[in-house]
């Protein structure tokens, strides 16, 4: 099958039918390795269905492959899928992959026009890419009134790290929920690891001070004994 048969099958592709067109296109894009004109029309292609009339499920398999070969240039066709109740998902997905900071900026913007589940993946997915660029717009979720968000925030703050992202979570803890505080002390922890891993011993042990206390939970306090023994070796 040529390109632009499957192109145009793809357009009206609905899960359960055949793959065919949507098996020969990833072939293509997986081929378009070292051939950078050719990955350039597949991008601009892959990025053209998301704003027609094609099937969801189509555009869906548009944002797979953008996920592998998108660059900034497409950043804002995946981001005005941002607030879509069918489309978030894989959209971000592909912002989460692309290494350009524009996609980390496209994701920080959707914070203020994404809610409920929508804005919480948005909020996972500047977590995955820890960007520390995020942390300052990620700070007024973790006393949100909705305990997932609430939580999501935390765990992104976690995988982010920082003197920032560590300041603020412990901030946070004394008055969130038994629910959030479990998180924070998860998040608090990935922060202690990293900077463990970095050498910065003495900032880790500082974590690991604060979460050894009676007060906490049991789990917190044998994982900041462990952190503990590893900043004695």
């Amino acid at each position: 099958m040529n390109l632009e048969q499957a192109l145009k099958d793809m357009s009206s592709y609905k899960f359960g039918q055949s793959r065919k067109s949507l098996v020969a296109i990833g072939n293509v894009v997986r081929d378009s390795y070292n051939k950078p004109a050719e990955r350039e029309q597949l991008r601009k292609r892959l990025a053209g269905f998301l704003s027609s009339d094609a099937t969801a499920d189509s555009k869906r398999f548009a944002c797979e492959q953008l996920s592998i070969i998108g660059t900034a240039e497409e950043v804002p066709a995946l981001a005005r899928l941002l607030s879509d109740e069918d489309l978030s998902h894989p959209a971000r997905i592909a912002l989460e992959r692309i290494p350009d900071a524009a996609a980390g900026d496209a994701l920080r913007d959707a914070l203020s026009k994404t809610k409920g589940k929508l804005l919480i993946g948005v909020i996972n997915s500047l977590g995955e890419r820890r960007e520390p660029a995020s942390t300052s717009s990620l700070l007024p979720f973790l006393s949100d009134s909705d305990q997932v968000i609430a939580g999501a925030a935390a765990a992104a703050l976690g995988k982010i790290g920082g003197r920032e992202a560590v300041r603020a979570l412990v901030a946070a803890r004394p008055t969130a929920s038994p629910k959030v505080r479990a998180t924070i002390a998860d998040a608090l922890l990935a922060c202690a690891e990293r900077l463990l891993k970095n050498d910065r011993k003495e900032a880790a042990k500082r974590i690991y001070e604060g979460l050894a206390s009676p007060d906490e939970a049991r789990e917190v306090q044998e994982a900041a004994r462990r952190g503990f023994k590893a900043v004695e070796q």
